[in-house]
């Protein structure tokens, strides 16, 4: 199966510490992110990393997101791996200082495409409104937490 890798990024005025710890507290990932509630499961399995889960709502499309957080590494990097039945491959967050007080935070989706041909043609169709979905999810993070300074 295909995989495709989606990039989104934008430049922050905050330090990777404030970023990471804003962007690591699950429950507020539903501040920012569109159409999206986040919040942590009790993690019963004894997994090496929190368990979340995600609900997307968009009109009358509702889906749900299991995820393990397998990678995390304090104000620079966060990694989940996709666990559930419709969403799948690995979710990364990355926060690099650029300049400043500035840091550039980038959200990476890295994704097997279902249906071979079918499907790299419905992700081409689907492709801007992600854009523009993710854009205003990463707008409304950095505007979230350059008011909290």
């Amino acid at each position: 199966m295909k995989t495709v890798t989606l990039t989104f990024k934008i430049t922050i005025v905050a330090t990777q510490q404030t970023i990471f710890n804003y962007v690591s507290e699950w429950d507020k990932q539903s501040d920012w992110i569109l159409f999206t509630t986040v919040k942590e499961l009790p993690n019963a399995d004894h997994r090496p990393g929190p368990l979340l889960l995600a609900t997307t709502k968009f009109g009358p499309l509702k889906f749900v997101d299991t995820m393990v957080v397998t990678d995390l590494r304090p104000f620079e990097r966060i990694v989940v791996e996709h666990t559930g039945r419709i969403i799948l491959g690995k979710g990364i967050f990355t926060i690099r200082k650029i300049a400043g007080s500035s840091s550039e935070f980038v959200w990476q989706e890295i994704t097997p495409v279902p249906f071979g041909f079918i499907g790299q043609v419905g992700l081409i169709l689907v492709k801007p409104l992600l854009n523009i979905m993710f854009g205003m999810s990463l707008k409304k993070l950095k505007t979230n937490i350059e008011l909290l300074d």
